[in-house]
């Protein structure tokens, strides 16, 4: 599975320095870097681009220009190492809109869309890895550091049931647990829900799946309840599943089944949580007056993370609800059966 996360936290990264153009006296260029690493991703996607602090010059003029945005292909080269082994990988360019990550129309230039590229090495769980971007003309290095998270387990529902139900009602929800290492922070939850459709004579029409993420940038627990063990957990409301039903099927005269679902777990993001706190502790009225922004990039700007995943697959939609879905106003017409 190919993954890549960039644009978001990329345009945070450049807002958070864009209110200072116009009162930066020298032209400064600016290194910025951004990548999330995961283990269970077969290609790997690294951001690397650079800010111009020009004070004759629009932000938004130079946003748009491609050479600006940049680096000419001879001017860096690009490695994935792991300290302490021999493990050091070459990045090379490839152009993200031929590769399936098409860079949003916007503030900035779309086309090309260099991203830097590695695959066919699988990363470690655990693992310490370092960035580094060496430049042709002499300046120092850009690096950066990443933990990958530990593999996660979930422990609610129980994974020692060879069929793991979740009941939802309107007004019930489901509690999800499990347990990470400290790397893992912020986290996501989704319901993975194929379905059949059937004829009243049994016939089956067609087969489906539907990806419902009941929560979303959950911070685990800071308590540890084991030797690096921290618990995370969360509530999927019910109300929100039957809407999330409701708004992505059609009504129907035939018949539903749920067949067997999957709980994907995704996290990580130490650095993101930073990040946040970094933000949100100059918003608002009480904010400090010079931003600071956050960055884990030696000699740039950018957040360089880590994250991972697990999914607990045999997750039954119970009996009692789909007896809900049956009588709720949102749901009855979908005609769930089990």
């Amino acid at each position: 599975m190919k993954n890549v996360f960039y644009i978001l936290l990329l345009g945070a990264v450049w807002s958070s320095c864009s209110n200072d153009f116009e009162v930066t006296a020298p032209w400064k260029e600016v290194p910025i870097v951004y990548g999330v690493l995961s283990p269970r991703d077969t290609a790997h996607y690294i951001r690397v681009e650079k800010a111009f602090l020009d004070p004759s010059t629009s932000a938004d003029v130079i946003a748009k220009i491609a050479d600006s945005l940049y680096y000419p292909e001879a001017a860096i080269a690009v490695w994935l190492e792991r300290p302490g082994t021999t493990f050091r990988v070459p990045l090379t360019r490839v152009d993200g809109n031929l590769e399936g990550h098409v860079r949003e129309t916007g503030t900035f230039a779309d086309s090309p869309n260099w991203l830097y590229k590695f695959k066919g090495s699988a990363l470690t769980p655990g693992g310490l890895y370092r960035l580094v971007v060496e430049r042709a003309d002499g300046k120092p290095n850009i690096t950066a550091e990443t933990t990958i998270p530990k593999d996660f387990t979930i422990t609610n529902p129980d994974p020692t049931n060879i069929v793991r139900k979740v009941t939802f009602t309107y007004s019930e929800t489901t509690t999800v647990d499990w347990r990470t290492d400290e790397y893992g922070v912020y986290f996501n939850v989704f319901l993975i829900l194929p379905y059949r459709e059937e004829a009243p004579d049994g016939t089956t029409l067609l087969r489906d799946t539907l990806i419902w993420r009941g929560a979303n940038n959950v911070e685990r627990s800071g308590s540890q309840v084991g030797a690096g063990v921290y618990k995370g957990t969360t509530e999927l409301p019910g109300a929100q599943f039957f809407r999330f039903l409701s708004e992505s099927l059609q009504p129907t005269t035939n018949f539903r089944y749920f067949e067997k679902c999957s709980i994907l777990l995704e996290g990580g993001g130490k650095e993101i949580k930073e990040f946040n706190i970094t933000a949100s502790a100059n918003s608002g009225l009480t904010g400090a007056e010079v931003y600071p922004t956050y960055t884990n990039v030696t000699n740039g700007l950018g957040v360089f993370s880590a994250k991972n995943e697990f999914r607990l697959n045999n997750v039954q939609i119970s009996q009692k609800t789909i007896d809900s879905l049956q009588i709720h106003p949102l749901t009855q017409a979908l005609k769930f059966r089990i």
